[in-house]
């Protein structure tokens, strides 16, 4: 049995780390487990808000299948778990860091969480009498001002939060390595969960990491007004939220996230070495991924929520035993997929079959929904299946379904009826959409339009049920 180290960072666009060379940004322990990895270039969030797709990670489901769109949500703790199933066939499992498991402190198949940011931290800092960041303001306008970079964080960096995970981290790991037998040979593996919150808002890190990165030396967004005329419904409502931040704040968001990026990777090289000096750094599976993008000004937008590649696609890089290094996979892969394939790597047979001598775990999807999958045969081969579909849903403003095959991605959206579609070969900035040859659902290739109406069927029963936002009811979808 082998440990896993399963490291997120919280809104990671995937083209923020150096080793993708698209921004000037820093990142030398994750580029060599990239490097001696292998890396899925083509994987997606199931949903790009934070409760939804750590629901998704948890449980290896999608949001029509959990009921599950919105942060206020928590799903049915009836349904085995990734943490669960582990913890009942011998791993020690244990998060650290941010969760956002609703409710807060649920532990959904855990033995362990410690360092939660938003119950641990805040009396970790009242201990050591520090004082928190005061983000509030009089408006959504002054508030997002007040988060997005207006000057770096008034915490130290020894109590700074993504400090206080790492140093949460590797107490947990001395502990581990002193109470269990998780060493090569040993029989007692663990699981941990390393969640970091940035480089979610604020953007705010202390020196140097606040000025690590020029505005000027970052590219700017990608974006046309040509879009801002096509916007409508859902998606304007969620641009115009953002409108009031210039290009000039733009770029200063853009160059400060980035520094954020660098801070965690360097907290990173405090876990891999503890890893070596525990003598379990070869015997380990690590696992670097994200809940979700952020579009940091792309196509006039700020943080997720919607399809564009740079808010619904994410890292997803494997590192260690019997994984090859230096290998990329174009395949499509979804986040559903980490759950089915920690188990298969852990010996826990991924079928819907008992064959008599191992615990077999069947995720139980219904016909018609993309499946998750283990994504080992594919690691192990080198390539997937190219005519796999990726099914990613939103809730932000109204219902929302992107559907990916091959090169091809459709995005509808409920409350207009309409479609957005994109030829990602041909237009990989998602730039100019083929609405005109697809307006509607109806007009979707028939695959397409299958699958769409098999996810709107599932969701059905759950329209009109209300659900807790900022603790009152409110209908879903809205």
């Amino acid at each position: 049995m082998r440990n896993i180290l399963f490291i997120t960072m919280d809104q990671l666009r995937k083209d923020t780390l150096g080793f993708e060379q698209t921004f000037p940004v820093k990142t030398p322990v994750i580029d060599r487990l990239a490097e001696n990895g292998t890396v899925f270039d083509n994987a997606y969030c199931t949903n790009p808000l934070c409760v939804p797709a750590r629901a998704s990670i948890m449980t290896g489901k999608f949001s029509c299948q959990l009921n599950n769109y919105y942060n206020d949500q928590d799903w049915d703790d009836a349904l085995p778990t990734l943490a669960g199933e582990l913890s009942r066939n011998g791993y020690h499992t244990v998060s650290v860091g941010k969760m956002h498991f609703r409710p807060e402190r649920k532990y959904y198949g855990f033995d362990k969480r410690i360092a939660d940011n938003d119950t641990d931290y805040p009396l970790y800092l009242k201990r050591n009498n520090v004082k928190p960041d005061d983000l509030r303001g009089k408006n959504w306008e002054e508030y997002v001002k007040n988060s997005f970079g207006t000057k770096p964080t008034g915490v130290p960096m020894e109590h700074y939060l993504p400090v206080f995970i790492t140093n949460n981290g590797l107490h947990e790991l001395d502990l581990i390595a002193q109470r269990r037998e998780c060493r090569p040979g040993g029989n007692e593996p663990f699981f941990m969960w390393l969640s970091y919150v940035l480089p979610h808002t604020p953007v705010n890190p202390p020196e140097p990491y606040f000025s690590m990165y020029r505005p000027e030396d970052i590219p700017p967004p990608v974006k046309g007004e040509h879009e801002r005329l096509k916007f409508s419904g859902q998606v304007k409502r969620w641009h115009d939220q953002w409108d009031f931040l210039d290009d000039e704040w733009t770029q200063k968001i853009r160059a400060q996230y980035m520094g954020c990026v660098t801070l965690v990777d360097d907290q990173l090289a405090r876990i891999m070495d503890k890893l070596k000096e525990l003598d379990l750094f070869d015997s380990t599976l690590i696992v670097i991924s994200s809940d979700h993008g952020d579009y940091l000004g792309d196509h006039f937008m700020m943080q997720k929520g919607f399809f564009h590649d740079c808010s619904a696609k994410i890292p997803l890089i494997f590192h260690g035993p019997d994984i090859p290094a230096g290998q990329r996979l174009e395949e499509l892969a979804s986040q559903a997929d980490i759950m089915p394939s920690l188990l298969d790597y852990c010996g826990l047979i991924y079928r819907p079959a008992d064959d008599g001598t191992k615990t077999v775990y069947n995720n139980g999807h219904p016909t018609g929904i993309t499946e998750s999958v283990s994504l080992l045969p594919w690691i192990s081969k080198g390539e997937g299946n190219p005519e796999r579909t990726i099914l990613c849903e939103s809730g932000i403003h109204g219902l929302s379904v992107m559907l990916r095959k091959g090169k091809q991605k459709f995005n509808y959206y409920d409350d207009t009826g309409t479609v957005d579609s994109f030829d990602l070969e041909k237009n990989p900035d998602e730039m100019q959409d083929q609405c005109r040859e697809f307006p509607d659902k109806n007009g979707l290739p028939e695959d397409f339009r299958d699958k769409l109406d098999t996810v709107l069927n599932t969701l059905a029963p759950h329209r009109e049920k209300k659900y807790y936002f900022k603790g009152k009811l409110r209908p879903m979808f809205t």
